[in-house]
C-alpha cells in the first residue's frame, strides 16, 4: 500500500468517546477486541494519539478499576468482611454508649443502672447479654487471627532474603512470634462492660410476745437499741399490714435468713414463748448490718446471730468440731450449725435466751439491678476503632502479595524457582531444620526414599505440641485446683453447686478474704475485681490461637500431602484461571468453622465460671447504703466443671487428631518455605505449571546415568516414588 493510501482516522473533539468497563481480573482474557489488533496500519497513528490526549484519562480510570476490582477478590475479600464485622460491631458499641449517656449515673465510677428489680430477671438479662457478647468477640477474635495472618505472612521477596541467609519462613501458619500482636484486649475489656448487682438488706431483729402482735402496750426502757435500729412503732405498725409480713415457723425462718445477702426479706419479728410477766411486750432489740459483718475471712460472720445462743447437742457439737462455749470460731459457722439447727432442733431454738415459737418476716420486692460501665464500654470503643482501622489498613493499603496459603507458596516457587534448594526435592522440614547450613551448602546429594508411616502430629514442631497440650494440661490443673477450693468454702453452707448455677451471684459463691471485696475506694474495688474476672479470658485467646496454630499446621500438611495422590489445581489467595479459592486462610470450613464455636462456647462458660459481682447495701427501712459494699467476683463451681471438661476434649482432640497416619512417599513440608521450595522445582520447559493441574511425583525423562530421579510438583506426567531409590535435583548431582 502506498503512501497515497495511508488509512485517514477522524477522532471526535474531546477525545474517543467509548464505554468504560472494568479491567478484567488479573489472568483473564478479554472477549473485547483491541482497537490496534483490527489492522497494524492504524497502530502507529494511534499510539500517537494515545500518546497525548487520551493516555493521561485511560491510566486514571484503569487504576480506579483495578484498585476496586483488587480489593473486592481475593484474600483482601476476608479481611474486608473482617473489618465490616468489626465496624458493626463499633457501631452496636457506639449506639449502647450513647444510650447509656441519656440515662442517670448511678455511681461515681460512670455506672449506669439499666434495671432494677427481681434478680431472676437480672439473671436472664445477664445470661443472654453475656452470650451475644461472647458470641460477637469470638467473631472479633477469628477476624483479627485472619488479618493478623495476613500481616504476618511473608512475601516472596522476605522469603528469598531468608533462604540466602540459610533461614526459612512460616508459610499458611500464623507465626508464634507474632501472637503478641494479635488485639485480645478487646475480649478481655468487653466481659465487664455489663455486669450484674446483688442486694441485700440490713434488717432489726425483735424478740417479742405474742401481745406485741395485737398492738399491745410495750417500753423500751431498760432494752438497748443499737444506732440504726428502727422504731418499734413502726414495726407495729406495719404488722398490721396485710402482705407486709409473712409468719414462718422456726426451720423455715432459720433457712430464709441463714444468708448473708438477703434481697427480699428485711425486718423480723421472732414472737417468744418467754412467760415473764406481761408488764412489756418488747424483750429485745438487735439490729443487723451487712456492712460490719463482711470482711476479712477470719473475722466474716453473717447472721451469726442465729446460733448464738444454741445449746446443742454433745454428739452434734462434736460432729462438727465445736467442742467449746458458744460455738464460737474465727470462720463463720453459723455457715454449717443453721442449717442443721432448722432441720433437727428448730423447736429449741433460743435467741439472747429467748425460747422462739415463730417469727414474722417482712417481705420486699427484690433490689437487684443490671448495670452497663460507661468507662469500660469507651475503652472498648476505643479499641475497637483501632481494630477497624488496622482491618481496613490490611484489606485496602497493603499492596504487596504476600504468601499466605500453602498453594501462594507454591505457585510462586513454580513460576520463579528458588536456586538455593535446587537439587533437595526430597528434603523435609526436619532435614531443613537439621541441615543448617542448606542454603549455604551448594553440595546436592542424592536422598533415599523412605516410605516411613508418619503421623499427623508429626506435621507440627515439637514445641508447638509443647506450647499447647503443656498450656492445657497447667490449665486443668490450675483450674481443678481453684476447683477443689470453692467446693470446700461452699461445702461450708447448705447449698449445693447444682443450686448455685451457672453465673449466678450467690452468697455462697463470692471471693473474700484476700483484700478484694471490701477493701480501697469503690473504684479500686472494682477494677481489681475486672482484672481478676477477666485474666481467664486472656490466657484462653492465647490458648486458642495456639490451637488453632497447631490444627493449621497439620491441615496443611494433608493439603499438601495430597499432591502426591491426585492432580488438582491449585489453591490460592487470589485464584486465576482455574486454580481455586482459599478456605478460611489455611483450614477448611469444617475446622474453622467449629473452633469458632468451641472458642466462643468457651468465653461464655468463661465469662459465666468467674465474673465480676457487686453487692448493694439497704438500710432496714428501704433507703440505699452504699451502692458497692462489696465489690468482687463471684465464681460457679458447676461451669467450672464444664471448663475443666471441656479443655480436656479439647487436648484429647488435637492429640487424637494427630494419630492420623499420612501415606506415600512426600516429603512433610508443613510450613517450612525452605521445604515448599525444594518440591517446587519443574523441568524448564514447564513453564505454566502453576495455571494447571498438577501432581508431585518422579518427573518422567529426569533420571540420570547412575539412576537418580527427581521429583518435583508439575503440571508434567509423573511416576510414583519407589521405596529404597534415590532422588535428587536434575542437575549438580554427586553420588
Amino acid at each position: 500500500m502506498g503512501k497515497s493510501d495511508n488509512l485517514s482516522i477522524s477522532l471526535p473533539k474531546g477525545g474517543i468517546n467509548h464505554t468504560i468497563e472494568p479491567s478484567p481480573l488479573p489472568g483473564a482474557k478479554s472477549s473485547r477486541p483491541n482497537i490496534k489488533d483490527c489492522d497494524p496500519l492504524i497502530k502507529g497513528d494511534l499510539d500517537e494519539y494515545l500518546s497525548s490526549s487520551a493516555k493521561p484519562f485511560t491510566r486514571k480510570v484503569t487504576l480506579n478499576f483495578s484498585r476496586v476490582s483488587r480489593h473486592f477478590h481475593g484474600w483482601r475479600t476476608g479481611a474486608l468482611i473482617s473489618s465490616f464485622l468489626a465496624g458493626f460491631s463499633l457501631l452496636i458499641n457506639i449506639a449502647v454508649a450513647a444510650w447509656l449517656g441519656t440515662r442517670s449515673v448511678s455511681s461515681g465510677l460512670g455506672v449506669v443502672s439499666i434495671f432494677t428489680g427481681d434478680c431472676g430477671t437480672v439473671q436472664t438479662m445477664d445470661l443472654w447479654v453475656h452470650l451475644a457478647i461472647n458470641i460477637l468477640s469470638t467473631l472479633l477474635l477469628g477476624g483479627s487471627n485472619y488479618c493478623m495472618q495476613c500481616l504476618s505472612a511473608p512475601t516472596r521477596m522476605d522469603v528469598d532474603a531468608a533462604h540466602k541467609k540459610g533461614k526459612w519462613l512460616d508459610v499458611g501458619v500464623p507465626s508464634v512470634r507474632n501472637l503478641g500482636a494479635v488485639p485480645w484486649y478487646k475480649t478481655f475489656l468487653y466481659n465487664s462492660a455489663f455486669y450484674k448487682s446483688l442486694a441485700t438488706n440490713d434488717y432489726d431483729i425483735f424478740v417479742v410476745q405474742q401481745g406485741f402482735l395485737d398492738g399491745g402496750r410495750f417500753d423500751t426502757e431498760g432494752i438497748v437499741v443499737q444506732k440504726g435500729s428502727l422504731d418499734p412503732t413502726i414495726i407495729q405498725q406495719g404488722l398490721t399490714i396485710p402482705g407486709r409480713y409473712e409468719r414462718l415457723e422456726n426451720a423455715d425462718c432459720i433457712k430464709a435468713y441463714a444468708t448473708d445477702i438477703n434481697s427480699d426479706r428485711r425486718n423480723v419479728v421472732l414472737v417468744s414463748t418467754n412467760s415473764t410477766p406481761d408488764i412489756t411486750t418488747l424483750l429485745h432489740v438487735e439490729h443487723y448490718s451487712f456492712g460490719l459483718s463482711v470482711g476479712p475471712r477470719g473475722l466474716y460472720k453473717p447472721y451469726g446471730w442465729i446460733c448464738d445462743d444454741i445449746d446443742l447437742p454433745d454428739d452434734l457439737a462434736v460432729k462438727l468440731g465445736l467442742t467449746f462455749t458458744g460455738y464460737e470460731t474465727p470462720i463463720n459457722v453459723c455457715d454449717k450449725l443453721a442449717p442443721r439447727i432448722a432441720n433437727e432442733i428448730a423447736n429449741q431454738w433460743t435467741f439472747k435466751t429467748f425460747p422462739v415459737a415463730f417469727c414474722m418476716s417482712e417481705i420486699v420486692p427484690e433490689t437487684c439491678s443490671y448495670s452497663g460501665n460507661v468507662p469500660i464500654v469507651s475503652v472498648v470503643i476505643i479499641c475497637n476503632a483501632i481494630k477497624v482501622g488496622v482491618m481496613l489498613f490490611v484489606a485496602l493499603c497493603l499492596r504487596d502479595d504476600p504468601l499466605i496459603t500453602i498453594g501462594d507458596a507454591i505457585e510462586s516457587f513454580l513460576n520463579h524457582t528458588d536456586e538455593t534448594t535446587k537439587g533437595h526435592c526430597l528434603d523435609s522440614k526436619r532435614d531443613v531444620i537439621r541441615n543448617r547450613r542448606w542454603g549455604l551448602d551448594q553440595r546436592f546429594d542424592a536422598k533415599v526414599c523412605d516410605f516411613k508411616t508418619r503421623k499427623w502430629r508429626s506435621a507440627v514442631s515439637g514445641r508447638r505440641w509443647a506450647l499447647v497440650v503443656g498450656s492445657l494440661a497447667f490449665a486443668i490443673i490450675v483450674v481443678s485446683v481453684l476447683l477443689t477450693l470453692a467446693i470446700k468454702v461452699i461445702g461450708q453452707t447448705a447449698q449445693s453447686i447444682w443450686t448455685i448455677g451457672l453465673g449466678k451471684v450467690n452468697s455462697a459463691a463470692i471471693i473474700r478474704g484476700w483484700d478484694l471485696s471490701t477493701y480501697g475506694t469503690e473504684t479500686e474495688r472494682i477494677v481489681k475485681a475486672i482484672l481478676v474476672a477477666n485474666t481467664p479470658q486472656a490466657v484462653f485467646s492465647f490458648i486458642y490461637l495456639q490451637i488453632n496454630g497447631l490444627l493449621t499446621s497439620m491441615w496443611l500438611s494433608d493439603e499438601w500431602k495430597g499432591f502426591e495422590f491426585s492432580r488438582k489445581t491449585l489453591r490460592v489467595s487470589k485464584p486465576k484461571g482455574d486454580q481455586r479459592s482459599k478456605h478460611f486462610l489455611q483450614l477448611p470450613y469444617r475446622a474453622a468453622i467449629p473452633m469458632l464455636v468451641v472458642g466462643g462456647l468457651m468465653h461464655w462458660l468463661l465469662s459465666q465460671s468467674i465474673f465480676l459481682a457487686v453487692v448493694a447495701e439497704y438500710r432496714n427501712d428501704g433507703e440505699l447504703v452504699n451502692p458497692t459494699t462489696v465489690g468482687t467476683c463471684g465464681f460457679s463451681p458447676l461451669a467450672i466443671i464444664f471448663v475443666i471438661a471441656s479443655c480436656g476434649c479439647l487436648m484429647i482432640g488435637v492429640i487424637a487428631l494427630g494419630q492420623r497416619n499420612f501415606k506415600g512417599g512426600m516429603p512433610l513440608a508443613g510450613s517450612c518455605s525452605a521445604a515448599i521450595s525444594a518440591a517446587c522445582h519443574p523441568l524448564d520447559w514447564d513453564k505454566d505449571a502453576s495455571m494447571q493441574p498438577v501432581q508431585w511425583g518422579v518427573v518422567q525423562d529426569s533420571f540420570s546415568n547412575g539412576g537418580v530421579g527427581h521429583c518435583s510438583i508439575t503440571s508434567a506426567a509423573v511416576e510414583s516414588v519407589q521405596q529404597g531409590e534415590k532422588y535428587a535435583g536434575a542437575t549438580h548431582i554427586t553420588i
